[in-house]
């Protein structure tokens, strides 16, 4: 990249989302958009007076796809040096690319914070402190943690590197480990900020936890032995429970949001509950398959 001149970004946005989340992301980057392409992968199409309101975004849709694979899609068509994704209920701060440019001046891979956002919900609240307790701030700049897909920022070169990691769609999990073993540092800095909409609620998200939980069952069950996918069925009742201290854990530790957390303490417990029995499903499949 050209320190003389500012690099080009592709912002991928997976979107499953009712269309009003979606306006409110784009809207943000709105102001931000000079050098940067706008690609949104959607599931569903958008209503046309929203693809009139910013013909600078290009629409794709693929109907039942979830959004790893939405973002799979985006990256092989991405044309900018950088390539940072999120999704259509994260509301990017005004400064958010020119951040992600002045950082991966001098890093490879970056993700950053997620704040909750203004007027969420209950259902809201539970998804987020499911989701990104660990990305709340403050905590520092480091490459101690694994940025989260939906405030990331990658160097296009790096993930061409390793396309055959991502053809299932772009897992973090299985593609981050990929970046490592070529020697990639991954990093967070809460600078880079996005804040979270609201959801399409409990229901929903109760769904996204079920597809989401086989899948990453079935990634992890297949490098597993038949022994150590019978742990991942067996093990799964005390799941629920351990993530949810792991939850509470990093609310308390921030001193924000603790009584929120509190509040919505069941419909964490029951999002976990439904991650669990779907990751001990993706594990049976892989046992089932043997």
């Amino acid at each position: 990249m050209s320190a003389a001149r500012e690099a080009t970004v592709t912002v991928v946005i997976g979107s499953n989302a009712p269309s009003d989340r979606l306006e409110r992301c784009l809207a943000a980057l709105e102001p931000q958009r000079e050098g940067v392409e706008v690609l949104v992968q959607e599931s569903e199409p958008s209503p046309a007076a929203l693809r009139e309101r910013f013909p600078w975004a290009r629409f794709a849709t693929a109907p039942g796809r979830l959004v790893p694979e939405h973002w799979r899609d985006g990256i092989d068509a991405a044309e900018g040096e950088i390539v940072a994704l999120t999704i259509a209920q994260m509301v990017p701060a005004a400064d958010w690319v020119a951040t992600m440019r002045r950082l991966l001046a001098e890093h490879d891979v970056v993700g950053g914070a997620i704040e909750p956002g203004a007027g969420l919900r209950a259902a809201d609240w539970a998804e987020y402190f499911c989701r990104y307790s660990r990305d709340l701030p403050p905590f520092p700049a480091d490459a101690r943690v694994e940025p989260a897909g939906d405030n990331a920022a990658y160097k296009r070169a790096l993930l061409e590197r390793i396309a055959e990691s991502y053809r299932d769609g772009f897992w973090e999990p299985v593609s981050h480990r990929r970046l490592e073993q070529e020697g990639v540092e991954l990093r967070r800095d809460p600078r880079l900020l996005v804040r979270q909409g609201r959801s399409a609620g409990f229901a929903a998200f109760a769904r996204q936890r079920l597809e989401h939980g086989r899948r990453y069952g079935h990634q992890r069950g297949a490098g597993f032995s038949r022994a150590r996918n019978a742990i991942g069925v067996l093990g799964a009742p005390a799941v629920p429970a351990l993530m949810t201290l792991r939850v509470l854990r990093q609310v308390f530790s921030k001193r924000r949001f603790r009584l929120r957390a509190l509040l919505v303490l069941p419909q964490i417990v029951a999002h976990n509950a439904v991650w669990a029995y779907a990751e001990a499903r993706g594990h049976l499949d892989m046992l089932r398959s043997r």
